[in-house]
């Protein structure tokens, strides 16, 4: 663990409950959706009791999409903190602040963060995808507000 926590992109520059509940539960879905088929399970239900069986699949699509490009394209492996954890790295960070950016509709400022994780070639589809996600899990958040107390259990841990 001590080679993981001094790796790029796992110093903690803040913590879950600075962020707005939408922001937090971006990151919680990006580690719960890291761990595996048993995280990713949990982050279509969210999807789906947010938007249904039809709509919540096409929303998991696009995160799942997203989350894919950023890993098969990122410039190193990208880090992240477990899932209870109430810490946020570099690498979480990043990619919450590319997807505010790119749900704000500024792509420039959000494919200018992306090329921070990825090739340089796929931060415009980067952003474009990001803008998707970033729109539903606000709106998931309207649908389905979570209480910034609970943290879900994580059995594989990556930090902390």
């Amino acid at each position: 663990m001590a080679e993981t926590e001094s790796s790029p992109g796992s110093m903690v520059v803040g913590r879950l409950t600075d962020l707005a509940p939408w922001e937090a539960g971006l990151i919680l879905s990006l580690r719960a959706w890291m761990e595996g088929p048993a995280g990713q399970a949990e982050v279509w239900n969210g999807f789906a009791r947010s938007f249904g069986g039809a709509e919540g699949r096409v929303e998991m699509h696009r995160f799942e999409t997203l989350l894919v490009t950023l890993c098969e394209n990122a410039r190193r492996p990208l880090v992240r903190h477990g899932g209870g954890c109430a810490c946020i790295g570099v690498d979480e960070a990043l990619f919450c602040t590319l997807v505010r950016e790119a749900a704000g509709g500024d792509l420039a400022e959000a494919a200018a963060i992306a090329g921070l994780l990825v090739k340089a070639g796929q931060a415009g589809p980067v952003a474009d995808l990001a803008a998707q996600v970033g729109r539903a899990m606000q709106r998931m958040t309207w649908h389905d507000p979570a209480d910034p107390d609970i943290l879900p259990e994580s059995s594989g841990r990556v930090l902390h």
